[in-house]
């Protein structure tokens, strides 16, 4: 061919050739760093474990539990479009098992009932036992003296997790503390305080309607009242009867909280990893800023002595 070049050229800059290099020098820098590298990633293991070993040991227990639902409609189906007034005004109940079990998880769930059970089982000055005198039996003078709400808040949001599985209905209750013994003690005897409770209220409902259906009885001459009647009595004095002889009235324990022999946390061998590779990066940040400042040295000192030599 003769005559210039026709068509479009296009010029590809060297990056790869650059990169190459660039990487190739890095890992060179690095390499002749080694021992400061390794001494770095010691270092930064070392301080992850000390701090590890100076954490508490957190255990965590955990109890599982199935809601008892029952049919509580039994015959009273009819009455309750027939007779429904009546049954309301007598605290009776003649709805779905489904609403106990939202009852019993709600009650495990609420304020009020953690409230009740730090006080029963005295939980304040574990809670806060960095302002407690175990001495004295009371609260560290010049310590600010903690509420129960305060307690209440630390307990559910630090100590206390409820999840339920919606596909079983089971429902688990954790606790997190850092002794063992304790945390599965708080895990059973929440367990057992809930079943207590809506047991208790269930009879004193009973009895209070069984008395006011009496009342009611005493007033009506007409059969058919006077048979439904009978039948709200009659499931009245069935579901005090069952809440006297069934002690796991609102949750029927599957598993059992035990004291766990491996904590939750710290994990000692993570964070050891986690602060070696921190201290190694941090020493590998050093290198780099060491040989950016040498070099900055060098050029102010090169554009010194230049300056120099042209003012002779």
């Amino acid at each position: 061919m003769t005559g210039p070049p026709a068509g479009y050229f296009v010029v590809v800059p060297p990056t790869q050739a650059e990169d190459v290099v660039n990487l190739a020098t890095i890992f060179a820098i690095l390499g002749n760093s080694w021992k400061t590298l390794i001494s770095a990633a010691l270092l930064g293991a070392i301080i992850a474990a000390v701090i590890s070993l100076q954490m508490r040991s957190l255990y965590r227990a955990e109890i599982l539990v199935a809601p008892v639902t029952r049919d509580r409609l039994g015959g009273l189906d009819a009455l309750r479009n027939q007779f429904g007034g009546l049954a309301e005004l007598a605290g009776v109940d003649v709805g779905t098992s489904g609403g106990r079990k939202e009852e019993s998880f709600a009650t495990l769930t609420s304020m009020g009932f953690a409230r009740s059970f730090i006080l029963t089982e005295n939980l304040m000055p574990i809670l806060f036992a960095d302002r407690w005198n175990s001495k004295t039996s009371r609260w560290r003078e010049g310590e600010k003296q903690p509420t129960l709400e305060a307690g209440v808040k630390s307990f559910t949001k630090n100590v206390r997790t409820v999840t339920e599985d919606r596909k079983t209905g089971l429902v688990t209750v954790s606790v997190e503390w850092y002794s063992a013994q304790l945390a599965a003690r708080w895990a059973n005897r929440m367990v057992e305080m809930v079943n207590e409770r809506l047991r208790t209220e269930a009879i004193r409902n009973a009895d209070f309607s069984i008395e006011y259906l009496n009342k009611e009885l005493a007033k009506t001459n007409v059969v058919e009242m006077e048979q439904a009647i009978y039948r709200l009595i009659e499931n009245q004095v069935n579901s005090a009867m069952l809440a006297n002889v069934e002690h796991e009235y609102a949750f029927r324990v599957i598993d059992p909280a035990v004291a766990p022999e491996t904590r939750v946390s710290p994990k000692r061998t993570v964070m050891t990893l986690v602060g070696g590779a921190i201290g190694l990066f941090v020493g590998v940040i050093s290198i780099f800023a060491r040989r950016a400042v040498r070099g900055a040295r060098k050029s102010s000192m090169t554009s010194t002595v230049d300056t120099s030599t042209r003012r002779t």
